[in-house]
């Protein structure tokens, strides 16, 4: 099995070794910490680099979406026409006038039908085995769409046929807060390969300011960095801030 990098140099710079393709990878933390634009630079970084990706969206729509990968300047248009960027909305069915589907972006009239679903996601990353990414935002929406039991077992069917059969990696995010399924974020830490945390500094939040860390909490089959680190979100991404606030003794990198 190949490896791959994560796509943005500060986290890449975590993962020395890069990591599995085969990997399904959670961003993890509260609101506003990061992991969407996270989502969105990594995504752009891959098909700007001529790798194809899949990008689901439940969190907001897929009009949206082009305008956040426009927002950090990728050249989303040119990615589509081309074919390496494919987005699946499932959360237009939420309004009055949803988009008319086409061959770039699919929307899904009911995303509480897994089967249906899970269908829809197959057939788009058609033809990405072993080369391709798929990016979902966010699995917290996904999970208050129907019981969290069995979309628990969706996620777990999406892991077995995307990144274990297909050799697709997957990124997704989830966003912790939501007090009827935060119960079920404890089973998602066992489920998949890496785990990234993303939250604001505690003592400083204490005393009124919002900074920015994320930390490598695990990854299977790769040494990792697994300090906080803190960071910045500026036009073009994520940027690693040094020297500011106060960072923890560093620990060990693992595998």
């Amino acid at each position: 099995m190949s490896r791959v990098k994560f796509g943005i140099p500060m986290i890449d710079s975590l993962l020395p070794e890069n990591f599995p393709r085969n990997s399904f990878v959670l961003l993890f933390g509260e609101g506003g910490t990061g992991k969407s634009v996270t989502l969105i630079q990594a995504a752009g970084a891959k098909f700007s680099a001529g790798e194809p990706c899949v990008f689901i969206t439940f969190d907001d729509s897929s009009y949206s979406i082009i305008e956040n990968f426009k927002g950090l300047g990728f050249d989303c248009q040119l990615a589509m026409e081309t074919g390496l960027l494919r987005i699946i909305d499932c959360f237009s069915f939420r309004t009055r006038m949803p988009p008319k589907p086409n061959d770039v972006i699919k929307v899904v009239q009911n995303p509480k039908d897994h089967h249906a679903l899970t269908g829809i996601i197959l057939s788009t990353a058609e033809g990405l085995e072993g080369r391709g990414s798929v990016f979902i935002d966010s699995l917290t929406e996904f999970f208050t769409l129907s019981a969290p039991t069995s979309t628990l077992e969706t996620v777990k069917n999406w892991r077995a046929e995307l990144c274990k059969t297909m050799g697709i990696t997957v990124y997704a995010s989830y966003h912790v807060g939501v007090k009827s399924i935060d119960e079920f974020a404890g089973m998602l830490d066992y489920l998949v390969d890496g785990m990234i945390d993303f939250r604001f500094d505690p003592m400083l939040a204490q005393q009124g300011l919002l900074a920015r860390q994320l930390r490598i909490r695990k990854m299977k089959g790769a040494s990792h960095d697994t300090v906080w680190h803190y960071f910045t979100i500026e036009k073009t991404g994520l940027v690693l801030l040094k020297g500011h606030g106060r960072e923890p003794a560093a620990e060990p990198s693992h595998r």
